[in-house]
């Protein structure tokens, strides 16, 4: 039986493999697209587009016309539901990570490095071969691209290495610092008379244009986008093919339809009743539910039902912990110690749990 089922399993994975890339793309469509901005996003951001990104596979995955084509296709609508219901309940957590980001210059800054670049390299190997070959046309054919190329590396590297940034710092630092001290020693009509000289002017050039260049190099934090969306579509991938399996296993197993289970004689009939009440008598016949509920030993119904009550009642809150796990099935992911609404509440009969409840993170 077990290797009938694993061959059953897997022809029916080969017959749906384009269906699941097809999945996986959706997913990763919609992570990036609840990502948003091109700047690296912080944990709740990639926890929002990870729980986005889930619901939308797990809802691809289990819609009605993939179900009906496993090996072993749910009966009704109520089988559906408890297969999506005992799937959810086993597949794996979804944990996707942060992209890894550096430093790194705009798009604007890399364009005016190159074209300052090619003018430098433009005038400064024409001139020299036109001094010393006649030949300045060539000179600055090549001298273009080459300090292009020369003054883009040249603003990369000081943009990624801290060591040179710290060590163009620290010789601006001393180099400025002997000058004050000079200046101060001469007194303030020598520094006038420095000031007119070419030296100190020719330094006073030299700091300003490697102040400018530490500030033209400093580049904001960013990160490959098409990298991090290659990684993102591969964890996804991982994630559909596992539960594409556990879906597949799941339903050869035996599948009780919520509509084929015995329904006592007295919330039947109590079923019934609400079901032909006119609009008047509603709350009579809501109570009359209830009671039957109750008799059943149907648990967290003794409180004043909401419909009776004047207001709006809040959604309670809870500070959500390891133990709450037994009673209520989290939306998206959710951390200990992280404040949760009460969705729906658990189903619980003489202390023993039906159905969990359901609850999601207060944003």
């Amino acid at each position: 039986m077990s290797v009938i089922l694993e061959e059953s399993i897997r022809a029916w994975m080969a017959g749906s493999q384009t269906l699941r890339e097809r999945i996986t793309e959706q997913g990763t469509e919609r992570f990036l697209a609840v990502l948003g901005s091109t700047e690296p996003p912080d944990r709740a951001r990639v926890d929002r587009a990870s729980a986005s990104a889930r619901d939308e596979v797990f809802a691809a995955l289990t819609a009605d016309a993939v179900l009906d084509s496993l090996p072993t296709a749910p009966t009704d609508a109520g089988a559906r539901e408890a297969l999506r219901s005992r799937w959810l309940s086993l597949s794996p957590a979804w944990s996707l990570p942060l992209p890894v980001s550096g430093p790194s210059l705009s798009a604007q800054r890399l364009a005016i490095a190159a074209a300052i670049g090619s003018l430098l390299g433009m005038m400064l190997l024409g001139g020299l071969l036109n001094l010393t070959l006649g030949i300045r046309g060539v000179g600055m054919l090549i001298g273009g691209p080459a300090g292009a190329a020369l003054a883009m590396y040249a603003v990369g590297r000081l943009t990624e290495s801290k060591a040179l940034r710290r060590t163009l710092k620290t010789l601006l630092g001393v180099a400025w610092t002997a000058d004050l001290l000079g200046a101060a020693s001469l007194g303030l009509g020598a520094l006038w008379g420095r000031l007119a000289g070419v030296g100190l002017l020719r330094r006073i050039l030299v700091y300003a244009g490697a102040v400018s260049l530490l500030a033209f190099t400093r580049g904001g934090a960013q990160y490959d986008i098409r990298a991090y969306r290659r990684s993102v579509r591969d964890l996804i991938r991982q994630w559909v093919e596992v539960s594409s399996v556990l879906l597949g296993c799941l339903s050869a197993g035996p599948v009780t339809s919520h509509a084929e289970a015995a329904l006592d004689a007295g919330l039947a009939r109590a079923i019934q009743d609400l079901h032909r009440s006119e609009a008047a008598s509603l709350p009579a016949a809501a109570e009359a539910l209830l009671l039957e509920a109750r008799r059943m030993g149907l648990e967290g119904i003794s409180a004043p039902p909401r419909f009776a009550e004047s207001g709006r009642a809040e959604r309670p809150r809870l500070r959500w912990s390891p133990e709450l796990e037994e009673r209520y099935r989290p939306f998206g992911l959710i951390e200990d110690g992280d404040t949760v609404i009460v969705e729906d509440e658990p189903v619980i009969q003489n202390g023993r749990i039906l159905e969990k409840g359901h609850v999601r993170k207060q944003r």
